[in-house]
């Protein structure tokens, strides 16, 4: 859904300021450029015009539909909605170590590849691993920074900082939870105008999808009437990186909705209405190509990693989505870094891939 676009009601044009000041004064008067009455009044059209623009400024951050950052935070509020923040990249790491080897949490790794900022992006250790005989383990880590420059593509270089004696190698084995941005004013206006245009009516689909999404953590929700026969509802959720939502996010909707799938009315559904709530299935998406690089293959990677999840976020709950091959194509001719490309497999074909209820996420990816 586009939002509507604020046309100014209020600011004019400079000269069409002075015009107006000039033509006010009397006609025996030289108000010629150059003239003490025309340089003396030439100053103010531009004062005019920025309380003009501060006019329609107040007048935009009034409507949610126009207002932006925190004055469309405010108006979120006042609908008793969030936006949704920024979260970091976690990820899996498989780390071969000798016995007696400790990595304690907080340890801090970096990868090859720049923030913002020109430095090294880093990762931290979410818990304590310890080796007790020499081997391989999991190791879970999170992304120091937030948002999406911590998806990096699966398979890159991690280097402990500094190193611990006794680690013999690290294999990156991918995300586990995308890093998302903070949600966009668009997005975030998206929900809001749900809420406003769906009030409570005690029950109908827009309801279950609203009181699904007011939860902190659901991205999107989608509701099945009568699933399981009369009496029965089905909401499906996914988080607000639009992946299958976590099984604590499950049981906290599940909780509000109806305790138990009861349907007793002891949450906000109605009595009667035995309420499941589920996580969507997991679609994973691989794709393999073949790729003519005219930029750092790793930060090329990553960036066709990034435009590829948003694309498939896009298709999350929408009716009849499919997967569209050539759209792949297009992200990947389109990404910074590539120039040309040949052999774009999806799934292990070239035919487009139907979404239906399933959250599609972005899986191995061979470039």
């Amino acid at each position: 859904m586009t939002r509507p676009v604020f046309v100014p009601v209020f600011e004019e044009d400079e000269s069409v300021i002075l015009n107006r000041t000039l033509a006010r004064l009397p006609e025996i008067w030289r108000k010629e450029p150059g003239d003490f009455v025309y340089d003396t009044v030439a100053t103010s059209p531009l004062e005019i015009k920025q309380l003009e623009i501060n006019q329609d400024y107040v007048l935009k951050s009034g409507f949610a539909q126009y207002a932006e950052g925190s004055d469309l935070d405010a108006a979120l509020a006042g609908r008793g909605l969030e936006r949704y923040p920024a979260t970091p990249n976690k990820r899996a790491l498989q780390i071969l170590a000798d016995a007696g080897v400790v990595i304690p949490t907080g340890k801090r790794l970096s990868v090859v590849i720049l923030d913002n900022n020109g430095n090294t992006l880093e990762y931290t250790v979410d818990s304590t691993v310890t080796y007790a005989v020499s081997g391989t383990m999991d190791v879970a880590i999170t992304c120091s920074q937030v948002g999406v420059i911590g998806n990096v593509v699966t398979g890159s270089q991690f280097i402990i900082i500094p190193p611990i004696p006794g680690v013999r190698s690290i294999t990156d084995t991918g995300t586990t939870e995308l890093g998302t941005d903070a949600e966009t004013d668009a997005a975030a206006w998206e929900r809001y105008d749900f809420t406003v245009k769906n009030p409570d009516t005690g029950g109908n689909k827009n309801d279950y999808v609203r009181w699904a999404t007011d939860i902190t953590g659901v991205g999107k929700a989608k509701c099945i009437p009568r699933w399981d026969g009369v009496n029965t509802v089905k909401v499906i959720i996914v988080g607000t990186d639009f992946t299958p939502a976590l099984t604590a996010l499950v049981d906290e909707v599940q909780l509000k909705l109806d305790p138990d799938s009861a349907g007793l009315g002891e949450g906000k559904a109605p009595c009667g209405a035995a309420v499941t709530v589920v996580a969507a299935d997991n679609l994973v998406i691989g794709i393999t190509a073949t790729v003519t690089y005219a930029g750092d293959p790793v930060t090329t990677g990553a960036s066709f990693i990034v435009a590829v999840a948003a694309y498939l976020a896009s298709l999350v709950f929408v009716d009849s989505s499919s997967i569209v091959w050539a759209r792949i194509g297009a992200i990947l001719i389109t990404t910074p870094g590539v120039s040309n490309y040949t052999d774009l497999i999806i799934n292990g074909g070239t035919a487009d891939i139907t979404v239906g209820d399933a959250a599609p996420t972005v899986g191995t990816v061979i470039i």
